[in-house]
């Protein structure tokens, strides 16, 4: 064996050692205070028993047994197994020896074992006890009653301490105190105040303050409060344990008032606060934002001589960083320092959580850097701190670097680790690999909980993978968790989105049926997808509901609705309900106002807009981008762009930055009114001023410069937005190929179409009504037969207009009987039914071909067919009768069109006009004409051109 350590072998010690001294130097080495290391023991005690003369007493041993098995030393649960073997080694030679271990001998080992979670040995040693004829003391018995509670095994204990009597032993207040302990730490508080009332010791402070602590925990302070006051009522001071039990308690419930009467109450009873009392304190000042009354309370502890400990400035760390008030942080920082207090783990995970949870994620990386260096090693809090702040800003990528940094420092991810990862993933669209990570937990022996779950139905509904997401909320039920009510939202909000409002029916059901009630967001979420699918009527029935039977409807609600309104045109009743929104109490926002203002400016009334303005004037509400943007789109959709160009100066001048929708709304404008060069000094003012355009923009001047035959610098912006990083659509596409076949540039035609197919892009039928419109535009007409032959061979799915284009083309090329038999194709074909277009198609072919009785013939098979002309067929056979001559025809259709107050449009009147206009027949003419004066609209709209100055003006001021 080795010699004894350093600490052991002074000069004193060894002569005690060498004089047969050993048991002055056990009881000298032991009386220190501190715990031997087992190889000193081991040392120790072969020296007792090879000790012969005297031989040494039981109580040395003792002495022994007590230091190594001491209380704020007991073995790890990695080294117990090695732990337990060798000191029961020690009894047993002890019991060789020939010194036979006595009570207190078995009373240390008995307490050893319970201490250690091991209670099921400590009974065996009190069962050899007995054998061996020793009595146990109350003291063995307390310490049974503490092993099986710290074994939880806390009825066992409560059956013990029932039994005692009947063994001879009365309990006192240590071991009613262990029981009701113990049933605190179970949560049956009831139980152990049971106990206490029919103690038959006198209760102390600390069994007094372990119930009253019990009771705050529970959130029962004025059950606490009675306890408190029936101990000081039976003469038993509360302590500063007891004190800060009911300040926690209160704190807990944001009770400062009462929190803070209790700690003025303590100090004026002569009790000093400690360390706890104050971080407590200082905790909840932090937590509701109060830092500098928290500061101020740090000010005072140190005053009345408490020390700040790690915890204190941790505390005042956390509250700082999460007010964003990182100056302060320094100060705290350097203070610490000063104070000669190292940073621990949580003082750095703090730090790093402040950083992240305020998107400064490089200083929080610089933190977790530090701390290394430092020699603190980060734990699974600190990972999950950084993983979070990461994945908030979308660097997910370095996030799943940590993750596999986290594993190879031998930290194992936790549910929280995962679902933060998952989340990151999913926010970028990466639900796959979500997915992936997902299996991975499961496969690593972790189950997801409710929060993993909901966060991967969300990722999958995001991108309207609502199947999939169904399928794993389903799972969770085999897995035995219920969803909660933001589960059901998410997969609520995911069918909603792709507009499957009517199976949420069967999710409502499934939420009532497990007791939980939709909330706010429940029906709001509803009610916006049931006014997205145009189904207001029945979003309104559910708004009824909430009135009558709740949750209130919030402003959220009151929008939502609004909006939907107005969409399909309702704007009078959006106004009433804006207007019942305020009478219950509810001020509307700027989103209440934008929603309504669009609203009416779709329907063209601009005093009733320019009155809102006024009132959100007086509401001190700030126009902001979105408001400008619809005023501004509005005045671009009636032609002037001017007046749109004046309120982007308007903006501009009151700090308000333009945004990109903005600028390509009047790019847009602009393009509308031919005026594209003016339309490109705005794209140019764009650039100018930072803003980056996106597709859509490049879209609509691609567009302006197509439909205004400027196609060569349509094709020059459209070949720069790779050059961009802009991504070309299929919208993109759509608008260059049909710029370029109405500017009869074919072969330009078809190699975008043919970049587009190596682009990866996928034609859909749109783009194939382009090319067929563009070919038969351009007399290809055997080409645009065999682009159709192909699609319809690919199983495309045909619409009524892919036939109208190829019958117009072949009317154009003067192939009759070709479009006659496309037309008769049709009508025995029953997938792809005619429509009245392809009906006003044939009509005017015929008619311009001169084939009269055939158009007569098809124009009475009409309503047969079960269809009804309208207004774009009676103009088309009008204007085609009159041009071919066919006045008293033409005449004809004038009446019905007169019959069903159709309005003509001005290509028909043109033709009109030129026929009273020629051969003096003019008085003729008019006579046969019918009166279209009665259905000419008869304007009580306002002057729109004053109305919009008068708009702008208050806009202006």
């Amino acid at each position: 064996m080795k010699k004894p350590t350093a600490s052991s072998s002074s000069s004193s010690s060894y002569f005690l050692l060498r004089g047969g001294n050993v048991e002055r130097l056990v009881r000298e080495r032991c009386r220190s205070g501190k715990h031997l290391p087992m190889e000193e023991a081991l040392h120790l005690f072969d020296k007792l028993t090879a000790a012969k003369h005297p031989i040494p007493k039981v109580s040395t041993y003792n002495i022994l047994f007590a230091s190594i098995t001491r209380k704020n030393n007991p073995p790890t649960t990695s080294s117990s197994s090695n732990f337990f073997p060798t000191i029961f080694s020690l009894l047993n030679k002890l019991n060789r020896s020939g010194t036979s271990p006595d009570t207190v001998t078995y009373a240390i080992f008995v307490d050893f074992c319970g201490r250690s979670n091991n209670v099921d040995l400590a009974f065996a040693v009190f069962a050899c006890m007995l054998r061996r004829g020793w009595s146990p003391n109350i003291i063995i018995l307390n310490s049974l009653l503490n092993g099986l509670c710290v074994k939880k095994r806390y009825s066992a204990a409560a059956q013990l301490l029932d039994k005692m009597p009947q063994l001879g032993f009365v309990p006192d207040v240590v071991s009613y105190t262990t029981v009701i302990k113990g049933h605190c730490d179970s949560g049956n508080t009831d139980l152990a105040i049971d106990v206490l009332r029919k103690m038959h010791a006198k209760p102390d402070v600390f069994t007094y303050t372990t119930v009253i602590n019990a009771r705050c925990r529970q959130k029962k302070m004025g059950c606490a409060s009675e306890l408190f006051e029936e101990m000081v009522s039976v003469g038993i001071q509360p302590n500063v344990v007891t004190y800060n039990s009911i300040i926690r308690g209160h704190l807990v419930l944001g009770r400062w008032k009462e929190a803070s009467g209790i700690f003025k109450e303590m100090v004026d009873r002569g009790l000093a606060p400690d360390a706890v009392t104050f971080n407590t304190l200082i905790d909840y000042l932090c937590k509701q934002g109060k830092t500098i009354e928290a500061h101020k309370l740090l000010n005072l502890m140190v005053e009345r001589g408490e020390k700040p400990d790690i915890i204190t400035y941790n505390v005042l760390l956390h509250g700082y960083c999460l007010e964003g008030r990182f100056e302060k942080v320094d100060k705290l920082l350097s203070s610490m320092s000063r104070e000669g207090l190292r940073h621990d783990v949580r003082s750095y995970t703090v730090l790093i959580d402040g950083y992240s949870k305020n998107q400064k994620v490089d200083e929080a990386m610089d933190v977790f850097k530090k701390m290394r260096q430092e020699g603190v090693q980060p734990n699974s809090i600190t990972y999950n701190s950084l993983l979070d702040g990461l994945c908030k800003i979308g660097k997910v990528e370095e996030a799943k670097d940590l993750f596999r940094q986290m594993v190879t420092q031998g930290l194992s991810p936790n549910i929280v680790t995962y679902t933060t990862l998952i989340d990151g993933l999913c926010k970028i669209k990466k639900v796959e690999e979500a997915e992936d990570l997902f299996r991975q937990m499961v496969t690593q022996g972790l189950s997801p909980d409710i929060i993993t779950y909901t966060t991967l139905i969300d990722g999958l509904c995001k991108i309207e993978k609502v199947v999939e997401a169904n399928e794993l909320f389903c799972q969770m039920a085999t897995q035995g968790l219920s969803p909660n009510i933001i589960t059901y939202n998410t997969l609520i909000d995911g069918l909603c989105k792709i507009g499957k409002v009517e199976e949420t029916e069967d999710l409502l059901c499934r939420m009532v049926t497990q007791g939980l009630s939709p909330n706010i967001i429940s029906y709001n979420t509803l009610i916006d997808g049931l006014c997205k699918i145009e189904k207001v009527e029945e979003a309104k029935d559910l708004f009824c509901q909430m009135v009558t039977q709740g949750p209130s409807p919030d402003i959220i609600t009151y929008n939502t609705l609004i909006d939907g309104l107005c969409k399909i045109g309702k704007v009078e009743e959006a106004e009433d309900l804006f207007r019942q929104m305020v009478t219950q109490g509810l001020s509307p926002d700027i989103i209440s106002y934008n929603t309504l203002i669009s609203g009416l400016l779709k329907l063209g009334k601009w005093e009733a807009t320019s009155r809102l303005l006024e009132e959100m004037k007086d509401q001190g509400i700030e126009l902001d981008v979105v408001t400008f943007n619809t005023i501004i789109d509005a005045l671009c959709k009636e032609g002037m762009v001017g007046k749109g160009y004046k309120l982007l100066d308007v903006m501009i001048q009151r700090g308000l930055e333009p945004n990109v929708v903005t600028y390509t709304t009047l790019m847009d404008g602009y393009c509308l009114i031919q005026e594209t060069s003016k339309a490109f000094k705005v794209f140019e003012l764009m650039l100018s001023r930072g803003h980056k355009p996106d597709t859509f923009t490049y879209n609509v001047l691609i567009n302006g410069f197509c439909k205004w035959g400027k196609v060569d610098r349509a094709r020059h912006l459209f070949d720069e937005m790779p050059c961009k990083g802009l991504q070309q659509t299929l919208a993109t596409y759509n608008i260059m190929l049909d710029g370029l076949y109405q500017a009869g540039r074919v072969a330009d035609a078809k190699e975008i179409q043919d970049k587009m197919i190596a682009s990866g892009t996928t034609l859909e039928l749109h783009t194939y009504h382009i090319i067929l419109s563009g070919l038969c535009k351009n007399h290809h007409i055997d080409e645009a037969m065999n682009l159709f032959n192909t699609i319809s061979c690919q199983k495309e799915k045909l619409e009524a207009w892919t036939f109208n284009i190829l019958i117009q083309g072949m009317f154009q090329a003067g192939k009759v009987n070709a479009a006659r038999d496309l037309f008769n194709s049709i009508l025995a074909n029953d997938e792809v039914p005619p429509n009245v277009l392809t009906y006003t198609i044939m009509m005017k072919g015929l008619i311009k071909e001169g084939l009269l009785d055939e158009f007569d013939e098809l124009f009475l098979s009409l309503k047969k067919d079960g269809y009804s002309s309208d207004s774009v067929m009676l103009n088309a056979i009008v204007k085609g009768l009159l041009d071919k001559g066919e006045v008293n025809r033409a005449m004809g259709f004038l009446a019905e069109m007169d019959k069903s107050k159709f309005s003509l449009e001005a290509s028909t009147a043109a033709s009109i006009v030129d026929l009273v206009s020629k051969d003096g027949q003019c008085h003729h003419y008019m006579k046969m004409l019918p009166d279209f004066s009665q259905h000419c609209a008869k304007s009580n709209e306002i002057n729109i051109d004053s109305s919009t100055s008068s708009l702008i003006h208050k806009i202006s001021g």
